[in-house]
This record gives structure tokens, C-alpha cells and sequence, in this order.
């Protein structure tokens, strides 16, 4: 096989199951975190548990970037797209939300602006996946 399409060829599905991995990390820490936090013997531990979700968001970075490298111009045309339109309506759903809270909805934690983000962004890409064959 030629080297050269091997990254190309697997680009997407590696992507897929190193952002299920990732997200599976990021569900497992924002669950612990208030625990770690209590747990925590000193002010300098507890700023780290309190911190500690946030390193899979940044790995999630990392996964995208190495996706984007790893595909055609055409492909990256189309997830570039998918990505603006993701992030458009999911900040838009995350901004609806605050101002529902002055109508009386329960306040959420900030730990679920990067799920509603990440739904945002599959059920987008389904769509547009769908949309475009």
C-alpha cells in the first residue's frame, strides 16, 4: 500500500475514535471533579482538579488539528464548514440558555458547554454528511 494514502484512507475513522476516547476522558473527569476537588489536601491540588477537565478539551485540539492535517483540500473545505456552522449553533444554544436563566431556568455548570458544543457538531456533521451525498 502506498504510504502516502494510508493517512488519508484511515484519516476519519482514527478521528472518530480518538474524539470518542478523548470525550469519554472529559465525561469521566468532569464527573470526578467536584470529588477531586473535596479530596483535594491543599488550595494548589484543588486548583488542579478543578482544572483537570480541561485537559481533554485541549487534547481535543490536538485530534482536530491532526485530522485536519491528514485529509484532502476538499475534505478540509467541507469539515471547515462543518465546524463554523457547528460552532455558530452550539454558541448560539449556549447564549439562549443564559438568557433563559433570567426567565427562571436552573443555571447549568460551565462543565456543559463543551458537550452541547460536541452534539452540536456530530448531529451537524451527520446533517451535513447526509445533506451533501
Amino acid at each position: 500500500m502506498n504510504a502516502g494514502v494510508a493517512p488519508v484512507k484511515y484519516a476519519g475513522r482514527n478521528y472518530i475514535i480518538e474524539c470518542a476516547i478523548v470525550s469519554l476522558v472529559y465525561a469521566g473527569l468532569a464527573w470526578a471533579r467536584h470529588w477531586l476537588i473535596a479530596q483535594a489536601p491543599n488550595h494548589v491540588l484543588s486548583i488542579a482538579a478543578a482544572v483537570l477537565p480541561s485537559l481533554p478539551i485541549w487534547a481535543l485540539f490536538f485530534v482536530v488539528l491532526r485530522y485536519y492535517r491528514r485529509i484532502d483540500e476538499f475534505e478540509k473545505q467541507r469539515f471547515l464548514e462543518t465546524i463554523a456552522l457547528s460552532f455558530a449553533i452550539g454558541s448560539c444554544l449556549l447564549v439562549t440558555f443564559a438568557f433563559l436563566t433570567d426567565a427562571g431556568l436552573t443555571w447549568i455548570d460551565i462543565t456543559w458547554a463543551w458537550p452541547t458544543l460536541a452534539v452540536s457538531w456530530a448531529l451537524t456533521g451527520g446533517i451535513m454528511h447526509v445533506a451533501r451525498r
